[in-house]
């Protein structure tokens, strides 16, 4: 392939003219730049004296040409290239660069990819054609793939857990959002798992052409006999059309039309895993600066760093700990960055204003000694670095790829730096900054600031008040639930429903003009009965316990919780309240429509499953002298758990709630929570009668004994049923839409049934199959993957009703009055997560085998 040369300079280095008129650039000896047919354009430095030759090959492809979607892409395929070509497989590349002494490298940038060989001279040629190898025949074995994924995901762990790389990381998302330079060089975890085989090599194939390239050689080699080496090794690859990713909306590659351009805010707040509060700073800076102009400005902050560190230093002792300045230099857009680090959040806003100020006034010229120390120093180090073929490229590969050859080699040229110090005379600060808080957020420094969930239980030996309080200590908002015992003995001495009409009662009064101009100020919300109607809502529904639960701001808790124990204590509903709180059940219970045939059947398969109860439906007539007797039992501190969620601490909240008052105590002390347990019966029941509807109902189910180390693998297995059996009838076989079925848990007791509705004509085929549903074969098949997916959909759903501060504190309270351990539901859930599919069979050979079984038909 025929070389196209665009000039050659060979000549010695001159002295040159430091004027500010006459400038003259002069390059090493033995610089020459030329370009293949191909497009592979190629920098050559000779230098006789070096005893190895060093090649890189900067590929003009980088994060900052990916999508969202392709994230990681350009590293993930420079370790692939590693792994075998058409010619060598992985451990023979690595054998052929060993066996000439050689050093194979790489790395990915934003706008590069760069690959390295340096070897002795004599087998620079050897190692040309490994490297042209692996950059242009590389196969991607599919094998190598996930090995390699699983590097690159240990590479973007282990910058995770440095805190400086999350600093950059969240400055890079908010600076250039909107462009691809946001998203991490190394990918994101989901991006890397996510990514195929094929995808990136249509990238490899795509990005990696010879005039998408700029290679550079140093070392010891005749210009003309290196050449004729490279065009024999490179210039045989094809050139091609290079595309670019187009995204509606993410810029890539050299767009700066960025979303920062239009930004609504200049102050954000991140989050990393360090130990202080740190203040990033960021001006705009010009497009059009080079090198040097950067060099000299980062020169002038420092200058001023000192100065601003005294002012900061005087004026807030005890909040300010350290200053940095530097440049923040990138061809989309560059930035002045101040690192401002503070001991508080006290005064972070004096902080940033007064650092700002002081900006806006500096001046940024420099000496001229100052200005000729750099440039000598520029050229020192560019010439310097002509001695480290293997470091030459990597330092300039960025130049090379957003700049091209001139820029690298106009980088060590005096007249820069004397045309940048121009350029600093005439420069200010002036733009409005764009503040980036980063806040401590790791797991030691979250331990400090928020402390962990905590709970309390207190009794109150007084009153008899029992209080459970949690702390979170990262809301601001306080949830506090009143649980009222031992609802059904009250109401069937006072008259039924009492606690739902003493409650309506309650939320009047709270509703009233005067009550209401204290709940605004502290935002309190309230509810004081449930809608068995409104999913998630009906939990809260227990024949022995009622409820008010309170919402609102934790900002003045004395304040919020003192007005709560005014109202509760001695609350004594009036004529008017029970009047209008009769009115409105009486128009809710209008507007329901009853399913007779619906009514029966519960009140029929309820009989033969659970015990009588335990209280007399024949209460008293609920009139509004009862109701006021009622509350005097009912609403008082030695009937009631208070359960609590909020920031302050358990003690403290604790000590809030306590209520006094010289109401009675009550006479219900000693008394448990009243559950209505399961039957068990002694034959078999069939029960079978016309409900006189479209609409039948099949109740079909035996209750068992067992043991309370059970529990959770009945419960598991009660999933595992639920799903196998509803998936059956209603899914397969079309014969019911609402239906239940499972096992139900009463404290030493378990039901299992299946519960539905239906058209007549299906009842008669579904109740031979109800035995079949119970056999210890339904879970002969079972596999771990399905007790999972079983169990992890239940717990979905019971972490949804756990999910507001309110109902943790139902549930707090829950577990303590029905279980004497607050801590009871957690533990439960904890101990269905490790319930194995050997313990689901276990209780399944020793429960599933249907006896004395109750049959439940309304047709």
């Amino acid at each position: 392939m025929r070389i196209k040369s665009f000039f050659v300079i060979c000549f010695l280095v001159l002295p040159l003219i430091l004027s500010a008129q006459n400038y003259e650039t002069q390059l090493p000896s033995g610089t020459s730049i030329y370009q293949l047919d191909n497009g592979l354009e190629i920098l050559l430095i000779e230098n006789p004296l070096l005893p190895m030759v060093g090649v890189n090959v900067v590929v003009k492809t980088g994060s900052a040409y990916e999508t969202f979607a392709t994230s990681g892409m350009s590293h993930m395929l420079e370790h692939l290239l590693f792994n075998g070509t058409t010619k060598r497989k992985q451990k023979q590349l690595y054998d052929d660069v060993d066996l000439i002494g050689g050093y194979n490298n790489a790395n990915t940038s934003y706008f590069y990819t760069n690959f390295m060989m340096v070897t002795p001279a004599e087998h620079i040629s050897r190692g040309m054609e490994i490297q042209a190898d692996m950059i242009f025949n590389s196969v991607l074995p599919s094998d190598k793939f996930e090995k390699e994924k699983g590097i690159v995901l240990e590479e973007i762990a282990q910058s995770l857990g440095k805190p400086n790389s999350q600093i950059e990381r969240n400055n890079h998302a908010i600076l250039y959002n909107g462009h691809a330079m946001s998203l991490p060089v190394l990918g994101t975890y989901a991006t890397i798992e996510s990514m195929q085989r094929d995808d990136v090599y249509d990238y490899y194939k795509n990005a990696y052409v010879p005039n998408n390239m700029i290679m550079s050689v140093i070392g010891n080699f005749s210009t003309d006999s290196m050449l004729t080496l490279i065009n024999k090794v490179y210039g045989q690859a094809k050139p091609a059309t290079v595309k670019r990713p187009k995204v509606d909306d993410l810029r890539t590659g050299f767009n700066i039309n960025i979303n920062n351009s239009i930004r609504k805010v200049d102050l954000f707040h991140r989050f990393y895993d360090g130990d202080e509060i740190i203040i990033n700073m960021f001006y705009d800076l010009p497009a059009d600066m080079n090198a040097a102009d950067f060099e000299l400005l980062d020169e002038s902050l420092k200058k001023h760093s000192d100065k601003i560190k005294s002012l900061l230093e005087s004026n807030f002792k005890d909040d300010f700990k350290s200053v940095e300045t530097s440049t923040f230099q990138n061809p989309i857009k560059s930035y002045i960055q101040i690192s401002i680090t503070v001991n508080s959040r006290k005064n972070m806003n004096l902080i940033i204003k007064q650092a700002d100020t002081y900006l806006k006034k500096v001046q940024l010229n420099l000496p001229v000694e100052t200005v000729q120390l750099f440039a000598t120093k520029a050229k020192t180090d560019f010439l310097k670095n002509l001695e480290k073929p293997h470091m030459f490229g990597i330092y300039n590969a960025e130049m090379f790829s957003i700049g091209g050859i001139e820029s690298v080699l106009q980088s060590y040229a005096e007249q820069e730096y004397f045309q940048g110090a121009e350029w600093l005379n005439s420069h200010s600060i002036s733009s409005r900054p764009t503040v980036i808080i980063h806040n401590p957020g790791g797991s030691e420094s979250k331990e400090k600031s928020l402390p962990a969930v905590s709970d309390k239980l207190s009794i109150d030996q007084g009153s008899g008040l029992t209080i459970i309080t949690r702390q979170n200590a990262a809301t601001e908002l306080v949830a506090i639930h009143y649980m009222f015992k031992h609802k059904a003995m009250y109401e069937s001495k006072y008259g039924k429903d009492a606690a739902k009409y003493l409650h309506d009662c309650f939320g009047q009064r709270l509703k009233s003009q005067e009550s209401q101009k204290i709940t605004r100020k502290y935002g309190l919300t309230f509810k004081v009965n449930d809608n068995p109607y409104i999913p998630m809502d009906n939990i809260y529904l227990h024949p022995d316990f009622g409820y008010i639960r309170v919402e609102g701001l934790a900002s003045d808790l004395p304040g919020l919780i003192s007005f709560l124990n005014s109202q509760l204590t001695g609350f004594k509903p009036t004529a008017e309240e029970f009047g209008k709180a009769k009115s409105n059940f009486m128009r809710s219970s209008m507007m329901m429509s009853a399913n007779k045939g619906q009514e029966i059947f519960n009140q029929k398969y309820t009989s033969y499953v659970y015990e009588d109860k335990k209280y007399p439906e024949d209460a008293p007539d609920l009139t509004s002298e009862n109701l006021s007797r009622f509350a005097t039992e009912y609403f008082i501190p030695a009937n009631i758990i208070i359960s609590a969620v909020s920031p302050a601490t358990p003690d403290s909240t604790a000590q809030l709630l306590t209520m006094t008052a010289d109401a009675p105590t009550t006479n219900s002390g000693g008394m448990e929570a009243y559950e209505r347990l399961l039957r068990q019966t002694n034959d078999v029941v069939l029960d079978e009668s016309d409900g006189g509807g479209e609409q039948s109902y099949l109740f079909w189910g035996f209750v068992r004994e067992i043991e309370s180390d059970e529990i959770p693998a009945l419960t598991a297995l009660s999933l595992v049923l639920k799903d196998s059996i509803v998936f059956d009838i209603r899914e397969i076989q079309g014969r019911a839409y609402r239906m239940s079925a499972g096992i139900t848990i009463v404290k030493n007791r378990a039901m299992f049934y299946v519960r539905l509705g239906t058209r007549p004509a299906n009842i008669d085929p579904l109740i031979p199959q109800m035995p079949d549903f119970f056999s210890s074969d339904m879970v002969d098949e079972l596999s771990s993957m399905q007790l999972q997916k079983s169990i992890n959909m239940y717990l979905g759903r019971m972490m949804f009703r756990r999910l507001s501060g309110i109902n943790q504190a139902y549930y707090l309270a829950h577990s303590y009055y029905f279980y004497k351990d607050m801590s009871y539901d957690n533990r439960i859930l904890e101990q269905l997560k490790k319930v194995s599919v050997t313990d689901v069979k276990k209780v399944a050979e020793k429960y599933l085998n249907p006896e004395k079984t109750i049959t439940v038909i309304i047709r």
